[in-house]
């Protein structure tokens, strides 16, 4: 059973790497690029654990949107898509409602200290510059006219998140303290 695990997990893989590794070489429009950096937060939350006890199995997995963005407009879209047996449950929602979140995107404007409680496990997202240093977890950023991400796996481990060393892999950067 576990080495068919591992192709299906080899299959999202290839998918993921597929999405990073060339379909930019066209400019995008903003609709267009904010649907693939939703395809990428969703391909990336494929390869990131949360504690059993904050996300039980066949629990929704709640991706709460703290900003009213291309981007956020764009992760609605993916209501109802699986993530590891997990139904993806998008919602806009103000930062002081966000306690029941499993995962949150961030814009410039919010800020990821107040959402950052022990023991919490919140994925936190953001495609503004700069937020690895404020928490965020999975910044996406553009360079070089495609869509690259960075890591916060300091900020992600005190939350209890795990992510697969095939999603660091693919990271431009990972910060780990």
């Amino acid at each position: 059973m576990r080495p068919a695990l591992n192709r299906h997990r080899a299959s999202r893989l290839a998918w993921c790497w597929a999405l990073l590794a060339g379909l930019w070489a066209a400019p995008l429009s903003a609709q267009a690029l904010a649907e693939l950096k939703a395809q990428i937060v969703f391909r990336a939350m494929l390869f990131i654990e949360w504690p059993a006890g904050q996300l039980r199995p066949g629990q929704p997995l709640s991706l709460c949107l703290l900003e009213d963005s291309p981007l956020a407009t764009a992760l609605l879209g993916l209501a109802g898509r699986t993530i590891n047996g997990h139904a993806l449950e998008p919602r806009r929602l103000r930062a002081d409602q966000a306690s029941t979140c499993h995962a949150a995107l961030l814009g410039p404007g919010n800020d990821a200290g107040p959402l950052q409680q022990a023991g919490r496990a919140l994925l936190l997202v953001s495609d503004a510059p700069a937020m690895l240093g404020k928490g965020v977890m999975l910044n996406l950023q553009i360079e070089d006219g495609r869509v690259v991400f960075d890591i916060g796996l300091a900020s992600a481990h005190r939350a209890g998140l795990e992510f697969s060393t095939k999603l660091l892999r693919l990271a431009r950067f990972v910060q780990r303290s």
